[in-house]
């Protein structure tokens, strides 16, 4: 049975800054809760093929227990997406120490990434959820100040609409590096306590992009004919290893226009996930290192995540681009914004 969250359970404040949780819901039924501590997406409900609305996410039911789990449970990430080699690079031959907290490397935005900042939010219709967050060099590291501006929404079809607008405020400042993704886990079954092994993944992508012993791209492409990990027909994904891995979707010939880069489909419940995107690259995780830690990672209703517990489909930039010239590096200066649309389509069938 679907449980909605409570939202007097995260009323509260971190860093002085307000927290709480807001629930975005339409006509068609289809429900989500975002807390904008992170903008963490902590529940979605969809119907399965008997109409019997289900949670189809992993997350946390009070701010406690959000802060105590696992930081990218459901976040918006940025400033950059992904790991960044040695926690460091050179742009225009100034070189930017950042945080290090993966090992040597930076990942996600580093300790005072977006996953652990809190937003500002403002909803104005029942659909609707708008959040912004100012980036400085003295939060991450990175050049530049940016400001970012996040909206969700639903629409027809079971859809959540994930756009983003970043935006450079300060002349002085060189152009900044940028790469923003939703980290929401996914399980299509309705429960946190089950697996996505039986799930059945398919991705539309061109090549694989290569990554070295610590999962930090190194630059080199590598095709798919033939490879283990080639997902452009349907695979089960308990016949598959662990996934986090970056594919390079397949591209149009008229820019970054939206395109459908993934299926994701449960037999068991029936429901189906379309996604859609207009960014270059997505981060495919089956949450192989969920629930590892020394503590229980508990979630909604008391269900102790495990590994492979929830498949996370991420669009954005290119990994560590700033150290791999062959990769486009998406930088953002004045007159020059970054915005991206992604949407996860949601259907089932018998």
């Amino acid at each position: 049975m679907f449980q909605r969250l409570d939202p007097a359970r995260f009323f509260g404040e971190v860093g002085g800054e307000p927290v709480a949780l807001f629930r975005l819901h339409h006509a068609n039924g289809m429900e989500v809760a975002v807390c904008n501590l992170g903008a963490k997406v902590l529940q979605i409900g969809v119907p399965d093929r008997d109409g019997v609305l289900g949670d189809v996410t992993l997350g946390y039911d009070s701010l406690a227990s959000l802060q105590a789990g696992a930081p990218s449970m459901g976040a918006f990430i940025g400033r950059y997406a992904g790991r960044i080699a040695q926690a460091r690079y050179t742009l225009d031959g100034t070189t930017y120490p950042l945080d290090a907290n993966a090992g040597p490397h930076a990942i996600h935005g580093g300790p005072n990434g977006s996953r652990h900042r809190v937003f500002s939010a403002h909803q104005d219709a029942p659909d609707e959820l708008t959040l912004r967050l100012r980036f400085e060099p003295s939060t991450d590291g990175h050049p530049g100040i940016l400001d970012l501006t996040l909206t969700y929404r639903l629409t027809e079809g079971h859809t959540l609409v994930v756009e983003h607008e970043a935006v450079a405020v300060c002349h002085a400042s060189p152009a900044s590096p940028a790469s923003f993704t939703p980290h929401i886990f996914f399980n299509l079954d309705g429960s946190g306590d089950t697996l996505v092994d039986g799930h059945e993944l398919q991705v539309f992508a061109d090549r694989l992009l290569a990554a070295d012993a610590d999962n930090v791209a190194t630059g080199e492409r590598i095709p798919l004919d033939g490879h283990a990990l080639d997902l452009r027909q349907p695979h089960r994904l308990g016949d598959l290893p662990d996934l986090d891995h970056a594919y390079e979707l397949v591209a149009t010939t008229d820019g970054p226009s939206l395109r459908r880069v993934a299926l994701a489909r449960s037999q068991a419940s029936g429901r189906t996930m379309e996604v859609w995107t207009t960014e270059p690259v997505m981060q495919v995780y089956s949450a192989g290192a969920l629930g590892t830690g020394a503590t229980p990672d508990i979630g909604k209703q008391g269900v102790v995540h495990r590994p492979r517990a929830g498949l996370c489909l991420e669009p954005q930039q290119y990994p560590n681009a700033m150290h791999c010239p062959s990769f486009p590096l998406k930088r953002v200066g004045l007159g020059q914004p970054y915005r991206a649309r992604t949407e996860y389509r949601f259907s089932a069938s018998d």
